[in-house]
């Protein structure tokens, strides 16, 4: 299990274990092992190396390579997250969030000055001029299973992998809640209102960095209208007669097998 702390973060050094991205694929060895032993590759000095934690009780580092090294395969995030427990899922989206955060942060966003090397104690980004200070971003986003009787919502996008089906999902607003969300999203995507609007889980989604927090919710009124350039397809699903819906190491794929448990157990 990865333990994130506050403690001093370490410089990279031989014990690590090190998580390897070019571009923005994953670097793997063999049957799809990405943590790299620092043994297996040649450091440079573009790698800018980030900490992500202990991973049962050695130091991780994520680094980018602006070329790719001999020796290893590339392997898309999603593809490879797929192919994970929970915990790989963790440590893989905590690395590439970070990386990305630090690729995309070497100047200051107020007045354009190179930031500093980060905090030793966390993981900050400060600049030496205004001393504007940056963290990594987290997006958050809300998704939604929707009930009506022995039914659930479920809608494709336009972007969607054809046939497969998933929840309403989009981005929190500045000053809204999170249910205040969940209410707007269904109501700008499908057209409905909702009710007893409840949290049940969340998951990060390194896409490049968001939150998915998730919710249940009972329907109310309202026919289905897809928004234009928003959802291509919705429709009521019996829970016994689903179309083909995301991995189940996916929050979407967890809140529909959750409430399909939730409504036959009659609750």
């Amino acid at each position: 299990m990865l333990e994130i702390g506050t403690q001093v973060h370490p410089y990279p050094h031989q014990d690590a274990l090190y998580i390897l991205l070019h571009r923005n694929q994953i670097l793997i060895e063999g049957d799809n092992q990405f943590l790299i032993p620092f043994s297996h590759f040649q450091p440079n000095s573009n790698m800018r190396p980030v900490f992500c934690g202990q991973w049962h009780g050695q130091d991780v580092f994520t680094c980018r390579f602006d070329s790719m090294p001999k020796g290893f395969k590339e392997i898309n995030l999603r593809d490879l997250l797929f192919l994970q427990d929970q915990d790989n899922y963790i440590l893989l989206s905590r690395a590439h969030q970070l990386a990305s955060w630090d690729r995309d942060h070497q100047f200051c966003g107020r007045c354009g000055t190179a930031m500093k090397d980060k905090h030793p104690k966390e993981h900050t980004k400060i600049c030496p001029q205004c001393n504007l200070r940056h963290y990594p971003r987290i997006s958050p986003c809300i998704i939604v299973s929707i009930r009506k009787d022995d039914q659930i919502l479920l809608a494709r996008g336009p972007l969607s992998t054809k046939g497969q089906y998933s929840n309403i999902a989009g981005f929190v607003e500045a000053g809204e809640t999170l249910e205040q969300a969940v209410a707007r999203e269904i109501r700008e995507e499908v057209g409905l209102e909702v009710t007893n609007i409840s949290y049940t889980d969340s998951q990060p989604w390194s896409f490049p960095h968001q939150l998915m927090v998730g919710f249940f919710a009972d329907y109310l009124s309202g026919d289905i209208t897809p928004a234009p350039g928003e959802i291509e397809e919705a429709n009521w699903y019996p829970i016994d007669n689903l179309p083909h819906t995301p991995n189940l190491v996916t929050i979407s794929g967890q809140l529909i097998h959750k409430h399909i448990a939730r409504i036959k157990s009659g609750n």
